[in-house]
């Protein structure tokens, strides 16, 4: 019997405990509400870093809005509270809820309204044409209308600040677009030229510049390195529903023709886009290098399927055949051991044929798990073939030494390139704390296989000898890259958090190298020439970040630890060397925002950059026997100190718009080359060491002011400025070279809707070279452009376009530079119901002067350079437009 009272009791006890454990629970589960919303303005944009607070007696909590304008609160524990939301330049929202059904509550009528002291009594159809945030320039469509029918590049033209090429490149405060999303998902990857000549301009919502500091960032605001730009497209909500397809098809003379189709379907968060082009006019707006048929086709797909998943994807394929004509004149500034200065003149030309195919797929899958989860994985996979030829000559020239080179060279090549990275991030119960965790593979194998022939004609003084090269260069390389790493953020007051991360990168890479000569009409092997060589770049990095997170104010402070292992392994003769080096990095970054439209950011970091495995390989490349290059195994990798400060500043009630940017880099361990003449010959000798002193510093900026209310007329500034402090070896004797280039411009723009649309612009910029020795003369090139772009409209159905610019260049080396005058001219007339049809007829470089001039300076050598492109031609076109969104 007591055995069976004992045996009793316990399974009593044990559901007595459970009930009583769930009864607790349910009781505290019952007290717990999820309060969730959005904060936006009257016109439907969202708000990011506006303040939310709730209260209900002496509970109470706040948090800021995300960069989408989203808040939650996952345990608050009343029902009942009353809600603010307060965000500069607005008018505060206060209001009282109730949960009366189920414990959580989406609250989407957060509207704040402007203040009515910041318009200044001026309101401009209800909503600013420009705004600033942190990370964010955002502008209104609405106050920059353009012609119907007219797609986004197109409306781009007229952003302040923002500059959109014929050729469709884009760039934002002088920095390049790289990638174009729609309502914050990527559209056709990284192919801004199709992407933005994709969609129809007057669907379009709002264009956002972001600097986008990656996925971490946006969860947990800690934002490091330099950030990539990406413009944002927010669709307009009832065009959201609907297609929009276009067709055109061209003829012109010299064989000249150019076909495209796009098209693009909506369904809600659903979109499906594609385009596809036949051309041999240039792709686009006839600029580029040589003359380029291209064959190519862009699928886009988009999906939200539920709260909780969503994907993007996108594939391209493009068949690029390019002829480019190019004569190139290269200074190489020399000296010997008795600091006497010495030129290196090359006068050469080419004709160069590519023949280059590319497939490339990517996209990302995004999985909401649940309000404290979050799954991110993009796959990235791009493919690609080339061949080619090129045929030229050269004449170098040193003190009496004269060389002429006569070459064809052919190659094949195939590269492949896979690429996946994940990123995990776990928000806990406590407001702020987050744990996020990625990890990285990269996977590239690439081919070359060249041939290459030259014959050389040495002349010293009066003593004529000849060389002939025939050599087969097949060459293979395959690279690993692995990287892991997490960060955990931790709240320790209201606004102050602090962040621990840690990651590791391995950076695997072989490269193996066969070199065969011509002999006797049979090929042999050189093993002098030949290598297999491996390199292994490992970095370990450790880092404490402090953050304070104020309304206005935002800075971080941290620190990094980094041990870098740099190892390579010559397998042709059994010899490793390695290379040891340990970094303390601080970094920082200021943000203080002095109103809703105006703000500066100020950043430091510090970076590592590895040698590349050409400049490591233990071998000589002998393909240009005027320069043979070897690398360096014994190489450092380089650090790089990065400082740089942004200042925005808009005007709501006039459209004014001033953007700055500065940014200074300096290198320690800097990899430069070390040239060494041959001894009665123009032949030099070329490898690699690590220096100090290099440095480079540049900024920008750029002030638009509407001088209509309507912004009929605007006046625009801008300009630039680089110095670079290059360094380079002669003989063992250290040149610095400091390159100091600089450009002004001034834009004039007239918009009278149905009237007409045109710019003026004019620009002045020089680029100067100055040398640590006295002796070495001073290089100086500048170049003056004006010009006019627009188009005048007439009636309904006809539109008259021009594009004029004049070049007026000096200085430059090459003695047949041209100052190219290009006019081109359009007339398109619409016809059939809704203007559905159009026929163009254009003519393209009238004056058939049409070139490309630039010159780079880099280590101790200045290059001037000018090619063919697109000349003279006519193009007849037909263009076929339907459209449907909404209930229109």
């Amino acid at each position: 019997m007591p055995n069976i009272n004992i045996s009793m009791r316990a399974p009593t006890k044990s559901i007595l405990l459970f009930f009583l454990t769930a009864a607790l629970y349910t009781n505290s589960a019952a007290q717990n509400y999820s309060i969730k919303g959005i904060v936006i303005d009257t016109t439907g944009q969202s708000l990011p870093g506006a303040v939310v607070r709730i209260k209900s007696g002496n509970d109470s909590s706040a948090v800021s809005t995300n960069p989408d304008g989203t808040f939650l609160f996952s345990k608050f524990k009343s029902s009942q509270f009353t809600l603010s939301a307060a965000f500069i330049g607005y008018d505060v929202y206060i209001k009282a809820y109730v949960i009366n059904n189920g414990t959580s509550i989406n609250i989407t009528d957060i509207k704040l309204k402007p203040s009515s002291n910041t318009l200044d009594g001026v309101v401009i159809s209800g909503t600013p044409p420009v705004r600033v945030t942190q990370d964010t320039v955002s502008f209104n469509a609405k106050a920059f209308p353009v012609r119907e029918g007219d797609a986004v590049d197109e409306m781009l033209k007229k952003l302040p600040g923002i500059k959109a090429d014929k050729d469709g490149n884009v760039t934002s405060q002088g920095s390049p677009v790289t990638k174009i999303r729609v309502n914050g998902k990527d559209f056709f990857g990284t192919d801004v030229a199709t992407a933005i000549k994709n969609l129809p301009a007057d669907i379009i919502k709002n264009l956002q510049f972001v600097d986008d500091y990656g996925d971490q960032a946006k969860l947990t605001g800690i934002k490091t390195g330099e950030p990539e730009k990406i413009l944002n497209l927010t669709i307009e909500e009832d065009k959201k529903k609907g297609y929009f397809a276009r067709a055109s098809a061209g003829v012109g003379n010299s064989d000249r023709y150019n076909a495209n189709l796009r098209g693009n379907s909506m369904k809600g968060e659903q979109q499906i886009s594609f385009d596809g082009t036949l051309a041999n006019a240039n792709m686009r707006g006839g600029g580029g290098d040589g003359i380029t048929t291209r064959n190519a086709a862009g699928l886009n797909y988009k999906n939200e399927f539920n709260s909780k998943l969503s994907a993007d994807a996108g594939y391209n394929f493009t068949n690029d055949k390019n002829n480019t004509i190019s004569s190139t004149y290269t200074l190489n500034i020399l000296q010997d051991s008795a600091q006497n200065p010495i030129n290196r003149f090359e006068d050469a030309r080419g004709n160069n044929n590519a023949d280059n195919y590319n497939h490339w797929f990517g996209g990302n899958l995004e999985y909401k798990i649940d309000t404290m989860n979050y799954l991110k994985i993009s796959p990235n996979f791009s493919y690609n073939t080339g061949s080619g030829n090129n045929t030229g000559g050269s004449l170098t020239t040193q003190d009496n030494l004269l060389t002429r080179r006569d070459s064809r060279n052919s190659d094949n090549s195939s590269n492949f390139n896979g690429r996946i990275n994940m990123f995990y991030n776990h928000k806990f119960s406590k407001k702020g704390r987050n744990l996020s965790a990625w990890g990285n593979i990269n996977y590239a194998n690439g081919e070359n296989n060249r041939d290459v022939y030259n014959k050389y004609l040495n002349t010293n003084a009066s003593v004529v000898d000849s060389l002939i090269q025939n050599q087969l260069n097949n060459q293979n390389n395959r690279s690993l890259n692995l990287n892991v790493g997490a960060s955990y953020m931790e709240p320790l007051w209201a606004k102050i958090f602090l962040e621990v991360n840690y990651s590791w990168n391995r950076s695997s890479t072989n490269s193996s190298k066969d070199t065969y000569d011509g002999v006797g009409g049979s090929q042999l092997f050189n093993p002098d020439l030949s290598n297999i060589y491996d390199y292994q770049f490992i970095t370990n990095k450790a880092g404490l970040n402090y953050r304070y997170i104020g309304e206005k104010l935002n800075y971080t402070l941290g620190v990094s630890a980094q041990p870098v292992l740099l190892k390579g392994q010559n397998l042709g003769n059994n010899v490793e060397t390695t290379s040891r080096s340990f970094n303390l990095i601080p970094s920082g970054r200021f943000s203080y925002k002095f109103s809703y439209q105006q703000s500066l950011d100020v950043n430091y970091w510090g970076r590592n950059n590895q040698p590349g495995f050409q400049q490591l390989q233990p071998i000589s490349d002998n393909s240009n026997l005027q320069n043979i290059i070897t690398g360096n195994p014994d190489l450092k990798p380089e650090f790089v100190h990065s400082f740089s400060a942004h200042y925005k500043q808009a005007d709501w009630s006039a459209g004014k718009v001033l953007l700055a940017n500065f940014k200074y880099e300096s290198t320690n361990d800097r990899i430069v080359t070390i040239k060494r003449r041959v001894p009665g010959t123009v032949n030099q000798l070329t490898t690699y060491t690590n220096t100090d002193g290099f440095y480079t510093m540049q900024g920008d900026y750029n002030i638009s002011k509407p001088l209509s209310p309507e912004r009929k007329y605007t006046i625009g500034y801008s300009g630039s400025g680089q110095l670079n402090n290059n360094i380079s070896f002669t003989d063992d004797n250290r040149i610095d070279a400091k390159n100091v280039s600089w450009r002004q411009e001034l834009e004039f723009r007239v918009d009278l809707k149905d009237i007409v649309n045109f710019e003026i612009e004019t620009s002045y910029s020089q680029n100067s070279t100055h040398y640590s020795s006295a002796t070495f003369t001073d290089r100086r090139s500048n170049r003056f452009e004006y010009g006019i772009e627009g188009r005048n409209y007439f009636f309904k159905d006809l539109t008259i376009g021009y594009d004029f610019t004049k070049q007026v260049n000096s200085g430059f080396d090459n003695g047949i530079t041209r100052n190219p005058t290009l006019l081109r001219l359009s007339m398109e007339y619409k016809f059939m119901k809704k203007n559905m049809a159009a026929l163009r007829i254009e003519g393209f470089d009238l004056f058939d002067q049409n070139s490309g001039i630039s010159r780079d300076v880099f280590d101790n050598v200045i290059v001037d350079r000018q090619v063919n492109r697109l000349g003279r031609y006519f193009m007849l076109s037909l263009i076929y437009r339907v459209q449907k969104f909404g209930g229109s």
